[in-house]
């Protein structure tokens, strides 16, 4: 039995050089994780908070069949800076079991929450049985977390007769209330895939929520600390919390966890350079708020997130990234129709190497369903009303 709670590694000096390069010296902010007046954690840890830390839940994610990332994030007053913790490095305790009592724990251990990484805490806990549901908690400074329940994936050999699956994106919380998150918790599904724009970079000032017309809510996220601020907002929301407490999650980003979009290198009329270093504290947020396993944390504005789940032999899921490697979009972004642009060969929604990864999987796969998490139509759609 073993488990892995790990801190994201440092970047070497060769990746630091070339994004400084590439992006200026305010690039460095989102490799170090330092911001402006804010000196190094200390290296002492501790446990003790003065009020409970854990306002924005527990989740859980990319099951296997003997493991699963844990995942939660202190901040005991989540809409201020930094989440109204101090810049020391605070000692977690976590514990996962095979009841919803706790009475029969299989694991438990500590993990670090340092301040260089808004204090999340992610947990890749392995040599659990295949095909199992597990609960789990965090403790810190006297402060116990809401309880989640999580789900392995089956045995590599293991065909289930089925399983349970939804799927979520574009919550734009200023348009409505989460009731569909909370008919998903009470469903208690195997796995959920979200499928991008789990934030969105603006607000609305005429939302639906009190407080819409915050400008907390509604100002452009650029640097690190306003990108964390703005999941902490999402996550606050009771039903959002709910779903991620009830099943494990497998996610992928869209364009609106940057910025609206996006496509590689590009966004809009924003330069390059300028661009990169807002994409670098986007990912580094979602990398924070998301129960991702230490191959997906970002250096700077480049991160690996597609990657392949196995469900037993029932299903294989391949997560795809269509905004990281893709062209710019074709006809200076507009609804037009097919022309000599959009069906040039040279172009691609994936780049080649992930076209390549996605079909290779599936000639070799044996499941049987393949699905694909992604967050485009796979199809033309007809916008103007004819005859044709």
């Amino acid at each position: 039995m073993k488990q892995s709670p790990f801190l994201p590694p440092a970047l070497s000096a060769a990746t630091r050089r070339r994004f400084l390069t590439l992006t200026g010296a305010a690039a460095g902010l989102a490799l170090s994780g330092m911001l402006p007046g804010i000196s190094p954690a200390t290296a002492a840890t501790t446990s003790a908070t003065k009020q409970d830390p854990f306002t924005l839940g527990v989740a859980s994610g990319d099951p296997l069949p003997d493991g699963v990332v844990l995942w939660t994030r202190l901040a005991p007053d989540p809409l201020a800076p930094f989440g109204g913790m101090d810049q020391r490095t605070y000692s977690v305790q976590w514990e996962i079991a095979a009841d919803d009592r706790f009475s029969r724990v299989v694991q438990r251990g500590t993990a670090k929450a340092a301040p260089e990484y808004g204090h999340c805490v992610h947990v890749d806990v392995r040599g659990l049985a295949p095909a199992r549901d597990y609960y789990y908690r965090f403790r810190t400074g006297g402060f116990i977390s809401p309880a989640g329940r999580t789900k392995t994936a089956p045995a590599p050999d293991q065909l289930l007769p089925s399983m349970t699956l939804a799927f979520a994106s574009c919550q734009a919380i200023w348009e409505g209330w989460f009731t569909a998150h909370r008919d998903l918790a009470a469903r208690h599904h195997d796995v959920v895939l979200f499928l991008g724009d789990y934030i969105y970079e603006f607000g609305n000032d005429r939302g639906v929520r009190p407080g819409d017309d915050d400008p907390l809510r509604t100002r452009q996220t650029i640097t690190l600390d306003e990108y964390r601020q703005r999941y902490a907002y999402y996550k606050t929301d009771p039903d959002l919390q709910a779903a991620h407490h009830t099943a494990p999650w497998i996610v992928v980003f869209d364009d609106h966890e940057v910025v609206d979009n996006w496509a590689d290198r590009y966004a809009g009329s924003t330069p390059t350079d300028e661009f990169l270093v807002r994409r670098a504290n986007a990912f580094r947020a979602y990398w924070e708020n998301m129960p991702l396993r230490a191959p997906q944390l970002p250096a700077g504005p480049q991160m690996q997130l597609y990657r392949r789940l196995r469900y037993g032999r029932l299903a294989e899921f391949s997560m795809l990234d269509t905004r990281q490697y893709r062209n710019d979009q074709a006809n200076g972004d507009g609804i037009k129709a097919p022309n000599q642009a959009t069906a040039d060969p040279t172009r691609s929604i994936l780049g080649f190497p992930q076209e390549k990864w996605l079909l290779d999987g599936l000639t070799a796969s044996q499941s049987t369903w393949n699905v694909l998490g992604h967050q485009t139509a796979i199809t033309l759609l007809d916008t103007v009303r004819s005859p044709e």
